[in-house]
């Protein structure tokens, strides 16, 4: 846009296909409705590790949220006065759901992708997104973290 805030672009033009437009092809998918499935147990276990490892990091994650003024919103880990830290930073004071799974995974050595891969499971939405989310409290990201060491508790027997 130019500085005098003449409009530069002219308005768009439709997609055409042919003798019709893309509108008329919505819906005329030659393979249908898509079907879900569930996923298969042995698809989940080579894709989640080791349990136990993803369990220890998911109750280490747990650990460091316990209190809540240890819990943050908006960044994965945050220091003294709230700045925004890298969550391995010896800094970090206080952690979001996703930097605490970081913080306890580089803690015990392990990889953090199937502990959250488990909590994303419970949340249904992408961990970073629900833990941001306004209305989100302390109790309900510790209940997340329970639930998900529940579910693989109960998968491992």
């Amino acid at each position: 846009m130019p500085f005098d805030c003449a409009p530069s672009i002219d308005a768009p033009n439709p997609l055409t296909v042919g003798k019709g437009d893309l509108r008329n092809l919505v819906g005329a998918s030659p393979i249908g409705a898509v079907r879900t499935r569930p996923i298969p147990s042995w698809h989940i276990s080579r894709h989640l590790g080791c349990r136990a490892e993803v369990m220890a990091v998911l109750a280490r994650a747990r650990a460091l949220l316990s209190d809540e003024q240890r819990w943050c919103q908006g960044s994965f880990a945050r220091g003294w006065f709230d700045v925004p830290v890298p969550p391995r930073s010896a800094l970090a004071r206080r952690y979001c759901a996703l930097g605490a799974i970081m913080r306890a995974g580089r803690e015990l050595g392990a990889p953090t992708e199937a502990a959250c891969k488990a909590l994303e499971r419970q949340t249904v939405i992408s961990v970073a997104d629900w833990n941001d989310h306004r209305l989100r409290i302390h109790a309900e990201v510790i209940s997340a973290f329970d639930a998900a060491i529940a579910q693989l508790d109960r998968e491992t027997r």
